[in-house]
């Protein structure tokens, strides 16, 4: 088949490799129809990974044709009813492999699995024609089918719409009309938690980002109020005074505005940069909620005071991936219109595109690049 193989940083090379469509190891062969590139598959190609062993496929956001007749389990139901998904469906997978027998296991955190592996990193993904889908995913409903009035790129975003879903899934506080959210990062993660915070929790939602044309589409999408931060990479950039919707307010000043002098009540990280943590803590309100939902590289430290945490009792909590339940829940709404996931995609590329459509997403071109010919 046709493949871009990873190698090493900066090294993926499009060849012909070999497929064993017969592979008596289980699970179930798909036809790739659409693979979106990750932010995370953009920064293994740059700098590799811990959890990546070269050579391997990349590629986890996926939709595809079955070969064969699947009998999945749906997690979402109590009864935990079985499904057969008929050979020739389309469908979106959840990239976790669990080894289903830990404690998480046990108790359906599939994501935080102690042994799990993982499509496109630990194991081939989708940056080819065909996609194994070993038996564990299937065993505990990973796979779901997808519904004629999504396209095959829409699908492909349906992996991390439900990995926002599981963040908010994990809120310790109720979020609704007089919550004040704020979204930290434009791009397509971003304005997925855009969407999520104003259309299931009707949340007065802030976004703050770094670029005109992302920050156009988070109004367009019903964010209440939009902050634009200078566009240098600099790490104390959320610290900037510039470029900012209150005039010669700072930011923080003018976030505190929208949050009515008390501070934001849920903080969403959705940007690399280690600085929008520090700048989070400024603007949380007593008994607030910061999610950590973007990956940092290992060794970004920041100060806390432990103390400022107790007395205001702050929650900082982190998100990981996704189980079946929330990629359930991500077709529902995407399905039925609550959440546009059209809006995310504005490049398209074939499969021997592949470099170019890392380098867009690496550069913040529109928002999610899809490789959509094989």
């Amino acid at each position: 088949m046709h493949a871009a193989v990873f190698y090493g940083p900066g090294n993926i090379v499009n060849e012909e490799v070999y497929y064993n469509y017969n592979d008596k190891k289980g699970g179930v062969s798909l036809i790739v129809n659409a693979c979106a590139v990750c932010g995370y598959d953009a920064r293994v190609f740059r700098n590799g990974h811990q959890k990546v062993t070269a050579p391997v496929i990349l590629g986890h956001e996926i939709c595809g044709q079955i070969d064969k007749d699947v009998l999945v389990t749906n997690t979402a139901n109590d009864a935990r009813a079985q499904t057969t998904i008929k050979a020739g469906s389309r469908v979106a997978v959840s990239p976790i492999i669990p080894c289903i027998d830990c404690k998480y296991c046990c108790n359906k955190e599939y994501n935080l699995c102690i042994n799990r592996k993982e499509i496109g990193s630990s194991i081939d993904g989708g940056f080819a024609e065909y996609v194994r889908i070993p038996e564990e995913i299937i065993k505990i409903g990973g796979i779901v089918s997808v519904p004629e009035n999504l396209s095959d790129e829409e699908a492909a975003l349906l992996e991390p719409l439900a990995c926002c879903l599981n963040g908010f899934s994990h809120m310790r506080r109720p979020i609704g009309s007089k919550t004040n959210v704020m979204v930290i990062g434009d791009g397509p993660i971003g304005l997925l938690h855009l969407q999520i915070s104003k259309r299931l929790y009707n949340a007065r939602t802030i976004l703050v980002g770094k670029i005109p044309q992302r920050i156009e589409i988070a109004k367009s999408l019903g964010a209440d109020t939009t902050v634009t931060l200078s566009s240098t990479d600099d790490s104390d950039d959320y610290n900037s005074n510039k470029d900012n919707i209150y005039g010669t307010n700072n930011v923080t000043k003018g976030i505190l505005d929208f949050a009515n002098g008390v501070g934001v009540n849920v903080i969403i990280i959705a940007t690399s940069n280690p600085a929008a943590l520090g700048f989070a803590l400024k603007i949380a309100s007593k008994g607030s909620i910061i999610n950590i939902f973007a990956g940092f590289r290992s060794g970004n430290l920041i100060s806390l005071d432990p103390k400022w945490l107790h007395y205001n009792q702050i929650s900082i909590t982190g998100s990981f991936s996704s189980t079946p339940n929330s990629l359930q829940q991500a077709v529902r709404l995407a399905s039925r219109g609550i959440i546009n996931l059209s809006r995310m995609i504005t490049h398209r590329y074939s499969l021997t595109e592949i470099e170019e459509a890392v380098k867009a997403t690496e550069e913040y071109h529109g928002l999610r690049a899809v490789i959509n010919e094989f």
